[in-house]
């Protein structure tokens, strides 16, 4: 089996850059080979610390040989008039003097052509790969890359090496002024230096051997078996924190395990403070014991070395940063929270929507106004609103920003206030990511709701609206929290409503027409990931305002929309929507109607928006649809038996209004235009 390996070898690369590498190089290696129609078994791309690259399996011996085809000149324009290759066509054969080729007519409407199949034998595959491998690494973007030398070249990292073979044979190229070669290098410092790799299979060993894991999962697999055997051997349980880990994979050549301790007296900080200590300055992880946090740590050399004179400096750091977070958790202890409350006026939220004390006073408004549109009665909700930000002016919190809202529970339960009150600091920015969980408590989902409810109305009142795939103030990712508070709780009220009255408290100008736009698409997003088919999707998008509505009718909807009842009941209102659609009143009077049909068409009419509105108002979408679908067999007799556009004006208008009001209940359900459109 034929194998081939290129590795790039850089300069300390950028952990941010890790997941770009991987995705460009897998996806620029496999087009390559595609175009060129090179078979492999296996794809291997691989990354560490100073090095990166792709490892090949599988290959053939050469390129598939290729046919060519080359259009030539017409055959009336070919030969003379005695059958011999006039000049056009002697010159199409000059230009395929070189070539391996056929010579075959083709008829190309209603004319015939002179075509030549050229045969292309294909390149050995090194051949191949000294132009394949080059094309590769000059296709690579990355954030902020680097210029070298005289500023000639450009990359994320000025390259040292550049290994390349082809089983035994090194497949030979130049790039960034580097030629290809066997050779690799090893740790920076524990390896031997320079090592030459005969044969793609020694080269994980060979490095392994010289203190470097090249390939990404294998150090992240190291990892957890040295947490795990540290945890065995010493009788302590260490939380697998995967952000950590996967920094600590994105750093290390060889990473290695050292246990350690900092002073027991730290202990007597809350466990977030310690954890985040620990984690923010050594990248290391906390340990417990018998379910209590301990005062061991374990951290991550690179390499092997003497464990003791490890530790010995990691604990100096540690017992320092752990000796100011005591000093500032004690002094934040010992500030009363009006003193803070003063502070959060000292500090700008945003030009154009004032401090952060403003926001928080609207936020008390905006709290209040949603738990009268729920019903909800708590004494401790405006209380719980205006502590929300409590944390923000903290020592702690000026330190460590990761610890933002958790110091907040952390104060405010230390104060004794109740736990409907604690927790809303830490719980209100939920949910932060897409699949993140929503608060647990009632108050603090109302005041989640309010915090980015604010933000969405009041940025895009002050004109800093998300723009292309720029979202600073990450509005959609709010958006979406939004959606999810509303309809996870079914809450059934209209956002559009509650974000102009947010408007008039926050006193910005209400976009209107922008945020409803804003909406759909977050909306559209969370309906696709519920399976909803897009043209249902389309339907009930235009009622994004009220979203427990919309996702209940749309899962409705999505039941029967390519059912045989539901299609033809559509083609029936299809006919309902067409002749009422430019008509703008909603005026009629039953008492006008003359014919059999309409009156039957009228009382059914009655009856039916009688038991949607009931069935409706219970949020019941299945059988308010099954009401509606009853209707059809009036509808088809209406339009059989009644000429809707009567030469009297008076009769018209009322036929038209009524039909409106029929037209008019598919909006309980959305756009009925765009499941036939």
């Amino acid at each position: 089996m034929i194998k081939s390996l290129l590795e790039i070898g850089v300069e300390e690369l950028p952990s941010s850059e890790y997941d770009n590498i991987i995705k460009q190089l897998y996806t620029y290696a496999e087009e390559e080979l595609k175009n060129r129609n090179i078979s492999y078994s296996k794809l291997q791309v691989f990354i560490a610390p100073r090095r990166f690259g792709i490892l090949l399996e599988g290959l053939p011996e050469k390129e598939p040989d290729r046919i060519i085809e080359r259009k030539g000149p017409a055959k009336k324009v070919a030969f003379d008039e005695e059958g011999n290759p006039a000049k056009p066509y002697q010159g199409f054969l000059r230009s395929l003097q070189n070539e391996n080729y056929e010579i075959e007519e083709r008829e190309i409407k209603g004319n015939v052509y002179m075509f030549a199949k050229i045969k292309k034998e294909g390149k050995k595959i090194s051949e191949t790969l000294a132009e394949i491998y080059p094309l590769i690494i000059k296709k690579l973007r990355f954030k902020k890359p680097m210029r070298w030398g005289n500023g000639d070249y450009e990359f994320i990292r000025p390259i040292h090496w550049i290994l390349s073979l082809l089983d035994y044979e090194i497949i030979d190229f130049e790039l960034f002024g580097i030629n290809s070669s066997r050779k690799s290098y090893g740790h920076r410092f524990l390896g031997k230096g320079e090592i030459s790799i005969s044969h793609p299979d020694n080269y994980f060993s060979e490095l392994r051997e010289n203190f470097v894991i090249a390939d990404y999962n294998e150090r992240r697999e190291r990892i957890i078996k040295e947490l795990e055997m540290v945890a065995t051997n010493n009788e302590l349980e260490i939380e697998k924190d995967e952000d950590l880990i996967n920094e600590i994979t994105q750093l290390t050549e060889y990473p290695s395990a050292v246990v350690g301790k900092f002073n027991e007296e730290y202990l007597s900080l809350p466990e977030e403070v310690i954890k985040i200590t620990v984690k923010h300055h050594q990248r290391s992880f906390v340990a417990k014991k018998n379910g209590e946090i301990s005062n061991y740590y374990i951290a991550f050399q690179d390499g092997l070395s003497e464990e003791e004179n490890v530790t010995n400096g990691y604990s100096r750091v540690i017992n320092a940063r752990l000796d100011d977070a005591k000093f500032y958790y004690e002094e934040d202890l010992n500030t009363v929270e009006g003193a803070y409350l003063s502070k959060l006026n000292e500090i700008t939220y945003q030009a154009g929507l004032g401090t952060y004390l403003d926001k928080v006073n609207s936020m008390k408004e905006i709290s209040k106004l949603i738990s009268e549109i729920l019903n909800y009665k708590n004494e401790n909700l405006l209380k719980a609103t205006e502590l929300s930000k409590i944390d923000i002016p903290t020592h702690i919190v000026y330190e460590f920003p990761e610890l933002q809202g958790t110091m907040g529970r952390i104060y405010l339960k230390h104060r004794n206030y109740p736990e409907d009150i604690y927790m809303v600091p830490e719980e209100h920015y939920k949910p932060v990511e897409e699949g993140d969980s929503l608060p647990t408590e009632l108050n603090s989902l109302i005041v989640s709701l309010a915090d980015k409810l604010f933000d969405i109305v009041g940025f895009f009142g002050i004109k800093k609206i998300p723009t292309g795939s720029k979202d600073p103030f990450a509005l959609r990712r709010k958006a979406y929290g939004v959606l999810r508070i509303i309809i996870e709780n079914n809450w059934d009220f209209d956002l559009n409503d509650l974000m102009k009255n947010i408007a008039n408290i926050i006193n910005v100008e209400y976009l209107e027409t922008e945020i409803a736009d804003f909406f759909k698409g977050r909306f559209e997003t969370y309906l696709s990931k519920k399976n909803i088919s897009t043209d249902v999707i389309n339907t009930v998008i235009i009622n994004w305002n009220k979203p427990l509505r919309a996702l209940i009718s749309a899962q409705a909807l999505n039941k029967v929309v390519r059912s045989e009842d539901f299609t033809a009941f559509i083609k029936t209102f299809q006919r309902v929507q067409n002749i009422s659609k430019n008509h703008d009143s909603l005026k009629y009077d039953g008492r006008l109607f003359k014919e059999d049909a309409e009156k039957e068409l009228f009382d059914k009419y009655l009856c039916v928006k009688g038991k949607m509105e009931e069935k409706l108002d219970y949020l019941n979408y299945d059988e308010a649809i099954a009401e509606l679908l009853r209707m059809k067999e009036s509808i088809d007799n209406y339009f059989d038996n009644v000429f809707v556009m009567d030469k009297d004006e008076s009769i018209r208008m009322n036929r038209l209004g009524f039909l409106k009001n029929i037209a008019n209940l598919f909006l309980e359900f959305g756009d009925i235009t765009k499941l036939y459109s």
